[in-house]
């Protein structure tokens, strides 16, 4: 991507900052990146982020966060995640893929029942949290902590898509790459840790060039369908939301997983190329 992104004649500095101010006439909103899970050494979160949340009167997120509280929610994942009972795992990965599996489930201490009733993606993800918690990362991340700081001070909340969407995104993932996807996540889960390091100072530094590489660009290589589906599509869906809300005069602090403002399918980019102000919120 390079220092540097031309559009509609402005030139976009990727300079470092992990909250974006995005401004039309006399009308703003902050586009703030964030991580769903930290551990509690990664607190305090970065200055732009407090300065963001006092400018803005409303809040948004990709979905509403109070889905941990309702049963019936729970139960609809749950079949979601679940495979149809017309399948079976080693239906649709490999046979060596399927030992890896188990092997390392086994130097978890977990068997392959406790996972291969869900969908492959959904094993990559809850493998990929499992090992998320176990280096420490199991507290709320940027959206939780806002978004329960935001109804403490009984800020206005809105969401950018529904649960329901959001769950058909996530519980799609990686349909037709389902060897694929277990196979890279085994992979990746011996070097998580140094990873999750690299991914957290990046973000704290605002490194978007960082942290495309290390998100977006194998996202685009291996798994093109996916990175489709979990960015272009839903970016597709949130700009006119974004666009709706420079119009108003109210300011509106958009909280966003990190990878939605990069590349130039990202929503920085995008805003910038649609004419708007862009300007890095550094401290």
């Amino acid at each position: 991507m390079g220092l540097l992104a031309m559009g509609c004649g402005k030139t976009l500095v990727w300079a470092a900052s992990p909250v974006w101010l995005i401004e039309n006439n006399q009308n703003r909103i902050y586009l703030s990146g964030t991580i769903h899970v930290l551990r509690p050494a990664d607190y305090p979160l970065p200055a732009a982020f407090d300065q963001a949340y006092n400018d803005s009167a409303v809040v948004a997120f990709e979905t509403t966060l109070d889905s941990h509280t309702d049963p019936t929610f729970a139960k609809k994942m749950a079949r979601a995640m679940a495979m149809p009972p017309y399948q079976k795992l080693e239906d649709l990965i490999s046979e060596q893929t399927l030992l890896a599996l188990k092997k390392y489930l086994e130097q978890k201490k977990l068997s392959l029942k406790a996972v291969s009733h869900l969908k492959p993606g959904m094993i990559a993800l809850t493998l990929t949290l499992l090992e998320l918690r176990n280096i420490g990362a199991s507290i709320k991340g940027v959206d939780q902590y806002f978004y329960d700081l935001a109804l403490n001070d009984r800020k206005t909340i809105k969401a950018l898509e529904s649960q329901d969407q959001q769950l058909a995104f996530l519980t799609q993932l990686g349909e037709g790459q389902e060897d694929l996807i277990i196979r890279h996540t085994l992979q990746d889960l011996k070097t998580l840790n140094v990873q999750f390091e690299d991914m957290i100072l990046s973000w704290k530094t605002g490194n978007l060039s960082r942290l495309k590489e290390l998100f977006i660009d194998p996202m685009q290589k291996h798994f093109y369908p996916v990175y489709q589906q979990l960015l272009v599509q839903r970016h597709e869906h949130w700009m006119p939301q974004l666009i709706t809300m420079l119009d108003t005069p109210e300011t509106e602090m958009v909280l966003v997983g990190t990878a939605h403002l990069l590349g130039e399918d990202g929503l920085i980019y995008q805003l910038n190329q649609s004419g708007y102000t862009v300007t890095p919120l550094n401290e």
